[in-house]
């Protein structure tokens, strides 16, 4: 991590709005897709702001157009920036997430808080969030806990029927790079299904 550069990690390809679209459209945009917030880019595809949550709850009205209400200058980092300067940015600016930009100074990727602690993890921390994110989806609180080592997840938690237990190994099955899946076999469970 210590020699990476943020074009090696960051995430591609980016979503935008134009400096002439309406804060309404860029606030649908994020509230489908979960970001916080948007690079805001001019005529020549050049980065010029940012439009996050927080500048469309300010305005308040969604039918200004997005240069009206978006951050300037827009806070972003050169795409040959180093990994540990761009994290630092994001923590001492308080962002987010940051544009990455070219020598032109065009957007060509962002870089997240989540995409930082991603790196952090190791694959199979990074597995185990994913399967325990898709389970606690499910059922809508933390009923299950995954635990993942090379690859293989292990389910525990109490559950309700063998339906349950299908449903968990097939909703873990699905995140990529898991190889197997097994429910964990616990004394206590062990003690149940001997009486």
């Amino acid at each position: 991590m210590k020699n990476m550069r943020v074009r090696e990690v960051m995430q591609r390809p980016i979503i935008a709005v134009r400096h002439n679209n309406t804060a309404r459209e860029a606030a649908l945009m994020l509230a489908e897709l979960g970001y916080a917030a948007l690079p805001v880019l001019d005529q020549d595809d050049r980065l010029i702001g940012v439009i996050t949550s927080g500048d469309l709850l300010r305005a308040g009205e969604l039918n200004d157009p997005v240069s009206a209400v978006m951050t300037t200058p827009a806070v972003s980092v050169p795409d040959n920036a180093a990994l540990a300067e761009v994290m630092g940015r994001l923590v001492t600016h308080g962002l987010r997430s940051l544009p990455v930009v070219d020598a032109d100074g065009r957007v060509i990727g962002m870089f997240s808080r989540g995409d930082a602690l991603r790196i952090m993890l190791t694959p199979d921390d990074a597995l185990a969030a994913d399967a325990q994110n898709l389970l606690d989806q499910y059922t809508g609180a933390r009923r299950w806990h995954v635990t993942v080592d090379e690859g293989d997840a292990i389910i525990s938690g109490r559950f309700a029927d063998e339906s349950e237990r299908r449903i968990t190994i097939a909703l873990t099955r699905t995140v990529p790079g898991i190889r197997t899946v097994t429910i964990a076999t616990t004394p206590a469970a062990a003690v149940a299904a001997v009486h």
